[in-house]
């Protein structure tokens, strides 16, 4: 230290300090005095040293860490992880906890309880049974001769009929029904061989051809058997007229044979005897089911189609199946026996047969004249079903469809109400409709036009079950003019607009085309976007997905000046659900409002979508959204409509 430092202050101009002394034995006070450092009382000092109460006490060894507080987040939602921490230990909410965590386990398994004493003591659901294949088949009835020449002579065969097969798949066709098949001496009844196919429409191999390839393209195919008559030209005729030979006597009773006949109409002689055949003809033999080894040659018949592949059969002249003792009438109870016994053995073949697999084979029949009881009695034996004749006696001016009514529109809704109420009060009987066969005139004929007609192609495609359409009708094609060559209701099929419009390249066919062929042909409708092939396809195709057309429930409207709704729905437990399709159809010449409101759901017409529609129908076209809100529907002349709406 610099000497001048230890100065007093004076002129030099130094900064004036205390001197620093030496503690030795001198009193605070004077330190303090001296220094310039003020001397604190002890006492003062010892009050001034107590601990802060905001310090923390000391940490003891067994204690847990403090925690150290984080400022407050002004944006949090509830107490916060240090907030909360205070209360972790506390046992009033330790018990809270322990009591609402035991709670919620015990209520858990409370409902959990309840669920499974509510799906056990709950009535079952109802279970909705997919249709078999035939209930819901649009069977495409073949006349063969006249449907596709493919050798240019002039006759329509088999593998025409192949060749055609995209054709109808294109259309909709689920099922394929060739007639004639089996050999015979009348294209029907009097069949030569059971096992053999009418050698004029191909060779026998061709039969398993055709039964391949319809099944490739996942169609069915049903042939027609005589169940009960043969050709006299039949081996087994042959064998029981020369029953006294040795080698035939097992067939001798395989026919009805007297040695005098009281009815010429149902007897005819042969070698000093007289069989009993169909009535006014000969031709037709009538097979004695009553005979064990008769029935066991008939079920190997059946048993040999079923391992080729036929999935029906519709079972011809089962009238004959029994006899009264004169042969003049048929004895029905024993004839129902006989079916029972059919339906026995195509089922127990069809589940046996390693090749069949057990896949279901359809039996149907036609009943002329069937009376309501008898559908139900035929059903019962074991018909799955009855074709439904009446629709197709509906003829315009006849004793049916009286003149004074102007068109078919009154006695077609008759019909149809009344099959529909019996249907509904036998659902046992499953519905067939046949509006046209080989044996019938054309639809277009009968009704004396061909737009009533598409009306009642429209109406066939929405009713319930099996549908059978004759070939040319889902283009509307007409008989022919008179000639003897083949029946009107046989021409050939109007493919196109070429020469015989397709059928054959034959000069000349024995098989002739209508003279309306250029205009009313397949491949012409199927190009127009409205058409009655275009109804018939767009409908066919709708009913394999469709639950309300496959087995809804039916409702038919009141018949309104010449015009009528039908409506289809599914009604599962008690409620509407899915789509709702309406068709209306007016045969008028007028223009008529057809009312909506007693269809289901009829608050949901506002959006409406149509189906399909005539093909003079100009207001109304496919996918097109309409309002019914109005809940009515109006329609110009001969025009229909098929539309749908949400239940």
């Amino acid at each position: 230290m610099d000497a001048t430092d230890r100065l007093m202050p004076g002129p030099e101009g130094k900064t004036p300090r205390f001197y620093e002394v030496d503690r030795g034995n001198k009193t605070e006070s004077y330190i303090s005095a001296v220094s310039g450092n003020p001397v604190v009382p002890e006492h003062i000092m010892l009050k001034e040293k107590r601990p802060d109460p905001e310090e923390p006490a000391p940490q003891k060894p067994w204690e847990r860490p403090p925690v150290v507080a984080r400022p407050k987040n002004l944006v949090q939602i509830g107490l916060s992880e240090e907030e909360l921490e205070e209360f972790r230990n506390d046992p009033c909410w330790k018990f809270i906890r322990t009591v609402l965590f035991i709670l919620f386990w015990l209520i858990w398994l409370a409902l959990f309880a309840a669920a499974i004493l509510l799906v056990c003591l709950s009535p079952a659901c109802i279970v909705r049974e997919k249709p078999n294949w035939w209930q819901t088949a649009v069977a495409y009835h073949v006349w063969i001769p006249s449907f596709q020449d493919s050798d240019g002579d002039g006759v329509g065969d088999v593998e025409g009929l192949i060749d055609r097969l995209d054709q109808l798949r294109k259309s909709g066709v689920q099922t394929v029904w060739p007639s004639p098949f089996l050999i015979s001496d009348d294209e029907k009844t009097a069949v030569r061989s059971f096992s053999q196919m009418d050698p004029k429409l191909g060779v026998n191999q061709k039969a398993d051809e055709l039964i391949e390839k319809i099944h490739e393209k996942e169609m069915k195919i049903i042939i027609s058997i005589p169940i009960a008559t043969t050709s006299l030209e039949h081996e087994w005729f042959l064998n029981s007229a020369s029953a006294s030979k040795t080698p035939n006597a097992n067939y001798s009773q395989f026919y009805t044979w007297v040695s005098k006949a009281a009815d010429s109409n149902f007897f005819a002689e042969h070698k000093n005897l007289f069989y009993l055949h169909e009535k006014g003809n000969a031709k037709s033999a009538v097979l004695n089911w009553q005979n064990s080894n008769l029935r066991e040659h008939m079920f190997n018949a059946l048993s040999s189609w079923i391992d080729r592949g036929i999935d029906g059969f519709e079972l011809l002249g089962i009238e004959y199946l029994a006899r009264t003792p004169n042969g003049t009438e048929p004895e029905w109870n024993a004839i129902y026996d006989v079916i029972r016994d059919i339906r026995f053995h195509v089922d127990t073949y069809s589940n046996e047969s390693t090749i069949a697999k057990g896949k279901k084979v359809a039996l149907f029949s036609t009943r002329e004249e069937a009376k309501e009881k008898d559908k139900k009695r035929m059903a019962k034996a074991g018909m799955d079903t009855v074709i439904n004749y009446e629709l197709g006696e509906v003829e315009k001016d006849t004793k049916i469809c009286h003149k004074n009514e102007g068109s078919v529109a009154t006695c077609v809704h008759e019909i149809l109400s009344d099959v529909l109420l019996f249907h509904s009060l036998n659902e046992q009987v499953w519905p067939h409709w046949r509006f046209g066969s080989p044996d019938l005139a054309r639809l277009a004929s009968r009704v004396g036009s061909r737009p009533h007609a598409q009306l009642l192609m429209m109406l066939q495609m929405v009713l319930p079950g099996t549908n059978n359409i004759y070939y040319g009708e889902e283009i509307g094609m007409r008989n022919l003019a008179n000639d003897s060559r083949v029946p009107p209701q046989r021409g050939a099929m109007q493919w196109d607009d070429s020469l015989n419009g397709g059928f054959t390249s034959a000069i000349s066919p024995p098989v002739p085309s209508n003279i309306d062929v250029a205009n009313i042909n397949w491949k012409r409708q199927y190009s127009e976007p409205q058409s009655t092939l275009k109804i018939f396809a767009k409908l066919a195709k709708l009913r394999q997905r469709e639950d309300a057309l496959k087995t809804g429930t039916t409702l038919i409207g009141r018949l309104v000046d010449g015009a009528f709704t039908v409506t289809r729905f599914n009604n599962f437990e008690n409620r509407t659900t899915g789509n709702i399709y309406v068709a209306a159809l007016n045969f008028a010449e007028h223009p008529v409002k057809l009312p909506l409101t007693d269809l289901p759901n009829n608050e949901k017409l506002q959006k409406s979508t149509i189906v399909t529609a005539t093909s003079n129908c100009e207001a109304f076209y496919a996918r097109q959204t309409v309002d019914f809100g109005g809940k009515e529907v109006e329609l110009e002349p001969n025009q229909g409509v098929v539309f749908r709406y949400s239940a």
